[in-house]
Order: C-alpha cells, then sequence, then structure tokens
C-alpha cells in the first residue's frame, strides 16, 4: 500500500518506521553487503563449473541474477529448482535473478546454491 504517493496512510507510515529501525537495529544492511559478496562469488564460482550453460553472473549486495545460455534451459532449471523446493525467479529472456531476505543466513545460501548445482547437473546430463 506504500507504493505510490497517495496509497500510504498513517499507520503505513509507523509501519515502515519500525521496518527501518529493525533494518539498523538488526544490522541487515551490513549482512547484506557479506551475504552478498559471498553470493556473488558463488555464482562466479557456478559459471566456471558450467560455463557452456552459465555465464554474466552480476550484482550488488543480495540483488544478483545471472544468464542461461537458452530460454528453455532457463525454463527447466527454474522447474527443477521448484522441484526442490527453491524459488527462482525469472528476467528477460534468459536470466535468473536474485532478490533474497536481508536476514539470509550462510547456510540458506548454500542450500539453495546445491538445488541450482544439482539442477544444472540435470541439465547437463539431458534428464530435463
Amino acid at each position: 500500500r506504500i507504493n505510490s504517493t497517495f496509497g500510504g496512510n498513517l499507520v503505513d507510515m509507523v509501519r515502515s518506521k519500525r521496518i527501518f529501525e529493525i533494518i539498523r537495529e538488526d544490522n541487515l544492511i551490513e549482512n547484506a553487503r557479506i551475504q552478498g559478496e559471498y553470493l556473488i562469488g558463488q555464482l562466479n564460482t557456478i559459471a566456471q563449473e558450467f560455463p557452456h550453460v552459465v555465464s554474466n553472473p552480476r550484482g550488488r549486495g543480495l540483488m544478483c541474477a545471472l544468464d542461461l545460455n537458452t530460454a528453455q534451459n532457463r525454463s527447466q532449471l527454474i522447474d527443477k529448482a521448484y522441484d526442490k523446493v527453491l524459488v527462482l525467479i525469472g528476467c528477460g529472456d534468459r536470466s535468473i535473478r536474485f532478490r533474497t531476505p536481508l536476514i539470509v543466513k550462510r547456510e540458506e545460501l548454500n542450500e539453495g546454491l546445491d538445488i541450482i548445482r544439482y539442477a544444472l547437473k540435470e541439465l547437463n546430463t539431458g534428464d530435463l
């Protein structure tokens, strides 16, 4: 409700103020920086592990993305990851973007990255 200049109200303003306080109190911006550096490093490693399928890892903080070689492989990767309870978001024709929560932990990132690697291996074997 606060995504427009006319949609906000007093309750939304109080709520958003508290959210910003929690972000500051829990040092979530620093967590996003640290975990984001780890995530982009791992996406670079995945691109090296699967160079014929994955390219162009990029991002800042926890807002990251990578490209797949075809739209079909991107769609199959999303489907295979979803089967393992990981929701990936497509962007454009061949990209996947990451918008993880500010509270994400290293273990949670590793769990998701393991699922992505599993799905990419499935692409390589043609099992999809």
